[in-house]
């Protein structure tokens, strides 16, 4: 028998491993691009952050300049308050002062003007023998610093009339009279004399029978409404000084009309 003795590692051809073939390609050893890119984007945003904080730095800065124009401005507002204030105080003042002196005006009761009111309402059957005032006090002070007029008093008249209705006559004449208040005045006493009147000596009651005389006391309290409400009454019964001052402080707007 023959024996076949074959070398099959002789006769094979070398091939190229396939498996090279498919291997990834990859980059050339020795590259920087990545590493360039990377530090490109770390330098821009390093770059956008400091630039960020330098307009943060750069508005605060503006800030403080702004803050400090405006606490020169509060200081320079604050010393003219401070100003104001004291203008408002020395007006305050100067009000109360003004307001003192027209209150003495406003409370002055010319006795002439109340004399001349009386003697012409005197009735022709009526003498005025005495005529007194009394009382008066000063106004209450209120909460704002205004003061009320003062009381002005009360007046007393006294005399003799030829009958009893003369006296309440004369009584009735006094209430209409501006200067006193009409629901204070009255009769205080009224009485006949001891003695008896001859009309051919004493003239007070013309064409009468012989008779006794009624003495009589009336009594009434002087009004406290200011004094500019009584200008035209005061001016014609003759108090022309007083009416010249008041009539000078309401042209100057002190006084209303």
């Amino acid at each position: 028998m023959y024996g076949l003795d074959i070398n099959f590692l002789k006769d094979r051809d070398i091939r190229p491993v396939a498996a090279a073939a498919t291997a990834r390609p990859q980059a050339a050893p020795g590259s920087r691009q990545p590493l360039l890119l990377g530090l490109a984007f770390a330098l821009i945003a390093v770059g956008a952050v400091a630039g960020y904080w330098a307009f943060l730095q750069q508005q605060n800065r503006q800030l403080e300049q702004r803050q400090a124009e405006l606490d020169q401005q509060l200081a320079a507002l604050r010393s003219q308050l401070q100003e104001v204030e004291a203008v408002r105080s020395q007006i305050a003042i100067i009000q109360q002062e003004t307001t003192a002196l027209v209150s003495v005006f406003e409370e002055i009761r010319p006795w002439s003007a109340l004399l001349q009111d009386i003697r012409s309402r005197i009735p022709q059957r009526v003498r005025l023998e005495r005529l007194t005032q009394s009382g008066g006090n000063e106004g209450e002070t209120a909460e704002d610093g205004t003061r009320a007029l003062r009381r002005a008093g009360s007046i007393q008249v006294e005399g003799q009339a030829c009958s009893f209705d003369d006296v309440n006559d004369f009584m009735l004449v006094l209430q209409r009279s501006p200067f006193l208040l009409g629901e204070t005045v009255r009769i205080e006493s009224a009485s006949l004399q001891d003695s008896l009147l001859d009309p051919a000596v004493d003239g007070t009651c013309p064409g009468a029978r012989a008779l006794a005389l009624v003495n009589y006391n009336i009594t009434g309290e002087i009004t406290n409404v200011p004094a500019s409400t009584l200008l035209q009454e005061i001016e014609a019964r003759g108090t022309v000084g007083l009416v010249a001052r008041i009539r000078a402080l309401q042209e100057t707007g002190v006084v209303q009309p």
